[in-house]
């Protein structure tokens, strides 16, 4: 099965070692869209190839490192599915208190890129959201 493409909104990653990238991707979409899902056990094409070894703790994990590293802290919707036998982790997020860090940087999503931002970047991101 394929899940489409990726998008502003939608993080695809292999599996669970590309947790500390999810996780960048999370602060960059709240930042972008105040809203975002990261799927672990999907290409970046979509096609889902699951992952083997999911159990209560890696979803334990994969809480941790977003409370860890997203300031400040969200409370991520973390849901085990099973497409076609294969399981994936369906990670969904939603905030309004920009701008949202990973691992003490700012990131803004560009498409399907996680892009830094710049200070002044922060600084104009911090100025809009006083006007909200």
């Amino acid at each position: 099965m394929n899940l489409g493409l990726e998008s502003e909104k939608i993080e695809f990653k292999k599996s669970t070692s590309e947790l500390i990238e999810g996780v960048i991707s999370i602060s960059a979409m709240l930042n972008k869209h105040g809203e975002g899902t990261v799927y672990f056990g999907v290409r970046n094409n979509g096609e889902v190839i699951g992952q083997k070894d999911i159990n209560e703790n890696t979803l334990r994990d994969v809480s941790r490192k977003i409370s860890e590293g997203i300031k400040p802290q969200i409370i991520p919707t973390i849901a085990l599915e099973l497409i076609e036998d294969k399981k994936i982790i369906k990670v969904s997020v939603k905030g309004n208190d920009i701008p949202y860090s990973a691992f003490g940087k700012y990131y803004s999503r560009s498409f399907d890129e996680d892009k830094q931002l710049s200070p002044e970047m922060l600084k104009a991101l911090k100025m809009m959201r006083a006007y909200l």
